[in-house]
């Protein structure tokens, strides 16, 4: 079995023993997406996640940087929970399986730079 494998296995774990749903994804309406720049290097992204939505499990082949911009975000790695509050910049190194879930009963806004190469 891969590191990957073993990653999403492990993360898959933890989401379930938490009560989440591994491979089941929110539905469109609890995520708002406005893409500010997309091109060969980087995708900027402005996310709004309402009470109860989620990413579902997933990994990205660069890092990523998220930056909350408001309310309270969960991140699980293989390494647990993350809660990342306002003004919070949080760096996932590539390959890193990841859900992001808004566990609150507000919206959560954030960045999410995802860096696709550096020349």
């Amino acid at each position: 079995m891969g590191k990957n494998t073993m990653r999403l296995a492990l993360l898959a774990l933890v989401i379930a023993a938490i009560g989440g749903t591994a491979g089941a994804e929110s539905p469109p309406a609890l995520i708002d997406e406005i893409v500010g720049l997309d091109n060969d290097s980087v995708r900027i992204v402005l996310l709004a996640y309402h009470p109860g939505a989620d990413s579902d499990i997933h990994l990205n082949l660069g890092p990523e940087i998220t930056i909350v911009q408001q309310g309270e975000l969960a991140l699980y790695t293989p390494k647990g929970r993350e809660a990342l509050g306002l003004g919070v910049v949080h760096w996932l190194s590539a390959s890193t399986a990841h859900l992001a879930r808004n566990e609150s009963k507000q919206t959560v806004k954030f960045w999410s730079l995802l860096l696709k190469r550096c020349d």
